[in-house]
This record gives structure tokens, C-alpha cells and sequence, in this order.
């Protein structure tokens, strides 16, 4: 059975096409009308006052952390059930990354953790809403409220999501979201900045086109100037968005609601097809919680070691079905334990050995989620055979 059923892929219509064809009409390819709209689109979804658009939620993240002005010395407390992007930047900058433990139900911080992980070098607290779960995050709020350390909310891959009717985004001092091609929304790439600190928005545009308060050479308004660098007012860096990738972004904003139905029915499929299965647990989903699908990744039992897990994502492979290990314990990867703090994340630890994201994109169809599923059962008593 070959099924060649990828992991993700992004979802464009013709909308999207023509919008990035207006772009690249325009006779301004950076900071035009379409980062403008981009901006205020994902703003106004957050309730936020600023949207600050950059080439990338990771350069997003960077600039948002370097505008808090953190550097060497200082302690950042991050999930160690992560992509590492965020810890990556934290050492770029010359800080440490805390890493903090999840939660096993939600695989989100565990609040309780964070608190013990705070010292007086805590600067500043990074929460990601795993897989689009935006669980715990409250408490969280809470916790760097009290000590009052800056909160940023990765909602890098939770866009459209709420707790208790609150949307992602407004728990913290600033949030990230992420359009890259694997996101529910796509600019082919990029992130946006939202917060309601304007001191913090200001940093964050001087530091996104570097240093410069605003730019002469796309800017028609500023061509009379002679000296550009009387415009520089910091050190920045080129983490600039473009018109096409903010025309995209913008489109895409616009079908958020369509593209949520459709990604929660995708999720229901896979619910219900592998929901009785043993040896799976599928993504638990806690009350008040209003869930923007990022991808599926269940979870197989205790019994099963790192190696069956890897033999089964192998083995769908092997069928040309789309499937990876989402997310290795971050203090675990020998790059990463010289430069962090924390010590043992045992629940992160554990859980790492035993996920596995499958297929998952807005328009898979149901027969493929069937295969999928039909695959990952067949890999599941194989493993469980060879082990008996």
C-alpha cells in the first residue's frame, strides 16, 4: 500500500495568488499597503492596540526578547517539550534557557514547575501553546503577573485559539504568531509581533529593519532626506516581511474561521477512527478550551520505547505517509544541555519518546485519514507482535 499522504502542506486558493500578483505590482515591495493590513489584521484577532509583521516568527521572537533587553546574565524560563527555536535564540542573545516541565494531559508548562524555575535572574517567561492547546495558560499569566517577569506567549502554532472565550494572544506582554508553511495560516513565511506596549512596538520596528526609524529607500515621504543615518537610532537587523508574503498572510487571515472548521473536522476523523485503539492516546482537550488545530500527534503507551516508536513512524514511511517524532525533550539534545538550566524534565523526557505527529493539513481528505489510521494500527500490532 503506498499512499504518498505528506505530513502538512499549506492550503492556497486563487484569492491568495492574485493577492501576491497586486503585490508584486506595486510599485513598493517592503512596508506597503499589505504589511499595513497584514498587521492590523492579526492585531485586531488579538485584541491588541500593535501588530509588528517580520520575516519569520523566529526572527519575531528575537527581536521581541532583544527589545526587553535581554542578554547575558539573565535566565529565560522555556517548555522543555518545544521546537528549539526559542531556546536557540535565548543563547543568541548571550541568556540562559530554564527549562521548565509539561504537563502530561495537556503537554503545555506545568505552572507549579515554572514557579520553582524562577530566580532573580528570571527575565522573562516564554509559554507555548503546544500543538494549538492553549491550556494552563492562565495560570501561567498569573504566576509572572505576581513576580512581575514579562510574559511572551509563543502562539506560533495557535492562532484562532481561546480559553474560556479569551483569545490567544492577550495573556502576556507580547505574543508571537507564525505564518510559515506548516502553520493553519500561511505567508509562505513569516510572524507577527502583537502587544499592547507601545515602547515595546517601537523597539520592535526599529530592530526589524535595522535601526532605522523609518526607511527612505521605500518610503517616498523620506526621498528628500540626504543623510539616511540621521534615521538610524539602533543596531537592528534585515527581519523585514515583503508585500507578497504580507498580500498571502492577509488573505489567509480572512479564512480563518473556514480553515478552523475544517482542520477541527479533520481532527474529529482521526478522533474517532483511533480514539478505541490500544495503545494510543489521542490529544486530550480540556474544558473552556476552544482548540485551532496545528497537527495531531497522538501518543502510544508506556510500553512502547523510544526505539518501537521510531520503528513505527518508520514503518509509515515505508507507505509514504508523512509522519515525524514532535518534539525531542530539548535539555536532551547534546547542543542545547551546555548552555541550559533546569535540570531533569522527566514527564518532557518521557513523552518525547512516544509521539507521533501524523498527517495533518486542512485539506486532507477523510479516506486519507483513514489509511493513516489503517497504516498506524497495522505499524502498532506489529510492534506490539515483535515485542510479545
Amino acid at each position: 500500500m503506498t499512499a504518498n499522504i505528506p505530513l502538512s502542506c499549506p492550503t492556497i486558493t486563487d484569492r491568495e495568488i492574485r493577492a501576491a500578483t497586486d503585490a508584486l505590482r506595486s510599485e513598493q515591495l517592503a512596508f506597503g499597503s499589505w504589511t499595513t493590513r497584514f498587521e492590523k489584521a492579526v492585531a485586531q484577532h488579538s485584541k491588541s492596540n500593535f501588530g509588528i509583521a517580520t520575516n519569520s516568527s523566529h526572527s519575531a521572537m528575537h527581536i521581541t526578547l532583544e527589545s526587553l533587553g535581554i542578554g547575558v546574565g539573565d535566565e529565560v524560563i522555556v517548555p522543555a517539550f518545544a521546537f528549539p527555536s526559542n531556546a536557540a535564540t535565548i543563547i543568541h542573545l548571550g541568556a540562559t534557557p530554564v527549562f521548565a516541565d509539561c504537563y502530561p494531559r495537556t503537554m503545555n508548562m506545568d505552572a507549579e514547575d515554572v514557579a520553582s524555575k524562577i530566580t532573580e535572574q528570571t527575565k522573562a517567561i516564554i509559554a507555548t501553546h503546544t500543538f494549538g492547546n492553549p491550556a494552563g495558560i492562565d495560570a501561567i499569566a498569573s504566576i509572572a503577573q505576581e513576580q512581575e517577569i514579562s510574559l511572551i506567549e509563543d502562539a506560533g502554532q495557535a492562532i484562532g485559539s481561546k480559553l474560556r472565550d479569551r483569545q490567544v494572544g492577550s495573556f502576556g506582554r507580547a505574543a508571537i504568531f507564525a505564518f510559515h508553511p506548516t502553520s493553519q495560516l500561511t505567508s509562505i513565511d513569516g510572524g507577527v509581533i502583537v502587544t499592547d506596549d507601545d515602547a515595546l512596538a517601537r523597539q520592535c520596528k526599529l530592530l526589524r529593519n535595522h535601526g532605522l526609524a523609518s526607511d527612505p529607500t521605500m518610503s517616498t515621504d523620506e526621498l528628500h532626506r540626504v543623510r539616511t543615518d540621521e534615521l538610524m537610532l539602533a543596531i537592528g537587523h534585515g527581519f523585514r516581511i515583503s508585500e507578497v508574503h504580507a498580500a498571502v498572510g492577509t488573505v489567509q487571515m480572512t479564512r480563518l474561521d473556514e480553515i478552523m472548521e475544517q482542520r477541527n473536522r479533520v481532527a474529529q476523523w482521526y478522533t474517532r477512527r483511533l480514539g478505541g485503539i490500544t495503545g494510543i492516546t489521542c490529544p486530550t482537550i480540556e474544558e473552556g478550551v476552544e482548540m485551532s488545530w496545528a497537527g495531531y500527534v497522538i501518543r502510544l503507551s508506556d510500553n512502547f520505547s523510544r526505539d518501537d516508536r521510531d520503528e513505527v513512524i518508520r514503518g509509515l514511511h515505508r507507505h509514504d505517509i508523512g509522519a515525524a517524532d514532535f518534539f525531542q525533550s530539548i535539555p536532551t539534545i547534546p547542543v542545547f544541555t551546555k548552555h541550559s538550566k533546569g535540570g531533569f524534565c522527566t514527564v518532557s523526557e518521557s513523552i518525547s519518546e512516544r509521539t507521533i505527529a501524523l498527517p495533518f493539513y486542512t485539506s486532507i481528505t477523510k479516506r486519507e485519514v483513514d489509511i493513516v489510521s489503517q497504516a498506524l494500527e497495522l505499524m502498532i500490532a506489529r510492534s506490539n507482535f515483535s515485542d510479545a
